[in-house]
């Protein structure tokens, strides 16, 4: 058994071949998950195969891995394997990607200088440096409008105002919106969305947080997120055990969590996760038109708060 376990194992003649061609009639076909798993496949058993090796960093970047891809060029340039302009090319389109501009112009200009290139393939690299150049100073400009920040006084603005923050580093503004979200008109909404941005980007900065007649200073670094809340996870399980209602669950569930958003990062005035199930389901019922689904309901301070929140109006 031992020599057994010590032997070699040989993969079946021509399977590396198989695999990349395999691999790129997947890519052909746009299956590119499909098509990186065969091509790694036929890497791993020639780790030199060129064909493989540039199919691969092909897929790679075709399933906008740039980061593998462009480490996969570099590695076959060191080594002198595959298609030399083609791997360039490659390359530099990787980095536009990736926006490391920089980056481009202090590759390609060598090579350039060198004249060592075919004149269409140095054209064609002439040209991306021209690209490269061209995002970078869109990239610049749009850091630049990015700079300051002041909400728009149309509710729908201000949501679309927040969902593009998200895709933005909003440190050069973050003071900005701390501000937004201490302002007492601005909409509870909207401060969940700035504050849950400030959270997800890791902004430390103390920030005052003002809703439903209650204050509390934060660090936005370091709040669960707000379906993360141990209060709010508690209540949702309550309320999907009421198998027996699903409409009536579902409704709950809604509610509960659109309530949960607007409260955030303060929840429930109880410490119930039990009472405030209830609470939702009864509303829920109320939705579904139960009349006085409330009646017995002793919790007078928590149904007041749902009462208004349920006034909250949104787009």
């Amino acid at each position: 058994m031992a020599e057994q376990q010590g032997r070699r194992v040989i993969p079946f003649p021509g399977l590396k071949d198989r695999l990349v061609e395999r691999g790129l009639d997947m890519l052909q076909n746009q299956e590119n998950v499909e098509a990186i798993s065969l091509l790694e496949q036929a890497l791993e058993l020639d780790e030199h195969d060129a064909a493989a090796g540039t199919s691969l960093a092909v897929a790679y970047y075709e399933n906008n891995q740039w980061s593998e891809s462009a480490d996969l060029c570099r590695q076959m340039l060191r080594e002198g394997s595959g298609e030399y302009d083609e791997l360039i090319e490659l390359y530099v389109m990787n980095l536009i990607q990736l926006r490391k501009f920089n980056e481009i112009s202090s590759f390609i200009q060598p090579l350039l200088e060198e004249n060592e290139l075919q004149p269409e393939k140095a054209v064609r690299l002439q040209n991306l440096i021209e690209l490269s150049e061209q995002q970078k100073e869109q990239k610049e400009a749009e850091e630049e409008s990015f700079q300051s920040f002041q909400l728009q006084r149309d509710l729908e603005q201000q949501m679309i105002q927040a969902a593009a923050l998200a895709k933005q580093n909003i440190r050069p503004m973050k003071d900005d919106i701390i501000d937004e979200i201490e302002k007492d008109q601005t909409h509870p909404f909207i401060k969940t969305l700035l504050l849950n941005i400030l959270r997800e980007q890791g902004i430390f900065e103390e920030t005052v947080v003002c809703k439903w007649n209650k204050e509390i200073s934060v660090c936005p670094a370091e709040l669960v997120e707000p379906f993360d809340q141990e209060m709010y996870v508690e209540a949702a399980k309550f309320i999907s055990n009421e198998s027996a209602q699903p409409q009536l669950a579902e409704i709950a569930a809604e509610l509960l969590q659109k309530h949960a958003f607007l409260l955030y990062p303060f929840t429930w005035r109880t410490d119930s996760p039990e009472v405030i199930s209830d609470a939702y389901l009864r509303l829920a019922n109320e939705y579904l038109g139960v009349q006085n689904s409330f009646e017995d309901f002793e919790y007078n301070e928590l149904l007041a708060e749902i009462r208004r929140l349920e006034k909250v109006e949104m787009v």
